[in-house]
């Protein structure tokens, strides 16, 4: 089975558009998804599916990432969805973005972040948007610790 690519230029539209049509998600599409995902440097989007259906989910509305029973997943404030990314894939596509990884099974939106709760004995819980919270992990304490530096606090 051959792809047909149908390319419409033109004046006439005020954005570019990319419609996928197949029958099933298989390699080659996924390839191809991971491809414009990724063609600009910068992601704006991840893919994601819920009950069977693909979404394309903007980067400031992931709460964060997670793991769970074997599985990696975003959360919006609206849902849940898998996504086929690995955390350390993750961490590395996002470096430059405002995503930091705060457990062996987290990576959260620091502007999806309502607040630090610096404890005692160097325990930091973090308080998300969605109102979940999540524990910093004593290895990436020290990284959070910096960050909060850098913002001036």
């Amino acid at each position: 089975m051959g792809i047909n690519i149908i390319t419409n230029i033109s004046d006439e539209f005020k954005e570019t558009k990319i419609t996928i049509e197949a029958p099933n998600l298989s390699k080659e599409v996924q390839d191809i998804l991971n491809y414009i995902e990724n063609s600009n440097g910068q992601l704006s989007q991840i893919i994601a599916s819920k009950d069977n259906k693909i979404h394309f989910i903007e980067l400031k509305n992931i709460i964060c990432f997670f793991s769970e029973d074997k599985y990696n997943y975003l959360r919006t404030k609206e849902d849940t969805y898998k996504i086929k990314y690995k955390l350390y894939e993750l961490e590395e596509l996002l470096n430059t973005q405002n995503f930091i990884r705060i457990s062996k099974s987290c990576i959260i939106n620091i502007e999806q972040v309502k607040y630090f709760n610096i404890g005692i004995l160097n325990t930091i819980i973090v308080e998300l948007k969605d109102n979940t919270k999540e524990t910093v992990t004593k290895k990436y304490f020290k990284q959070i610790m910096n960050l909060l530096k850098e913002r001036g606090i």
